[in-house]
């Protein structure tokens, strides 16, 4: 590529903006707010071992200035452990650094078990996903400490806000609203 990017955002749903419209997902306004050139490479149900995968075809071979990581959610949601999840964003950061990106981290939103038993999909991992959010917050924090990388915490911003679900996973557009209002300051 000649025209080097500002920014790929890479992650879940929640980064690709599932449930709203372009216009009111929160990369689309942060995007256009800032004048950003991007790629948003966002997969809904994604977890981190399917991010890792397409890592370098989405995300490396484009040689970005910053790459916007948000991950972790789907993996708690199938049951896996946060070491796991730590690992695979580190591999993910690493590389980045690697091609001479800056990197920020996400830390993903909490989830509303019984608005999304619901709401979205019934499962028995709710309780555990929601439970496992408040230390992978602490584990994505040690992450950026480790690697001296802005992060943007979702999570404390999502604390005690049911009216900002679509189903207890997902932002509606105030959400999106919001997350574009808190990200604005790391661009």
């Amino acid at each position: 590529m000649n025209n080097k990017l500002d920014i790929i955002f890479f992650g879940d749903s929640l980064t690709l903006g599932y449930g709203v419209t372009k216009q009111n997902s929160w990369v689309y306004k942060l995007t256009q707010e800032r004048s950003l050139s991007s790629l948003n490479k966002a997969c809904n149900g994604d977890t981190t071992t399917s991010m890792l995968t397409r890592y370098n075809d989405d995300v490396l071979i484009y040689s970005p200035s910053k790459i916007f990581i948000m991950g972790g959610s789907n993996d708690l949601l199938l049951g896996r452990k946060i070491p796991f999840i730590i690992s695979n964003i580190g591999i993910m950061i690493n590389d980045g650094l690697n091609i001479g990106s800056k990197v920020t981290l996400g830390i993903p939103p909490k989830i509303i078990g019984q608005m999304a038993n619901s709401l979205f999909s019934p499962s028995h991992l709710y309780s555990y996903a929601e439970k496992e959010l408040q230390y992978l917050k602490d584990e994505l924090i040690k992450l950026s400490n480790k690697y001296n990388l802005q992060f943007i915490n979702f999570y404390d911003l999502t604390f005690n806000r049911d009216d900002i679900y679509l189903d207890g996973i997902h932002m509606n557009s105030l959400g999106h609203h919001l997350m574009y209002e808190n990200a604005l300051n790391y661009f």
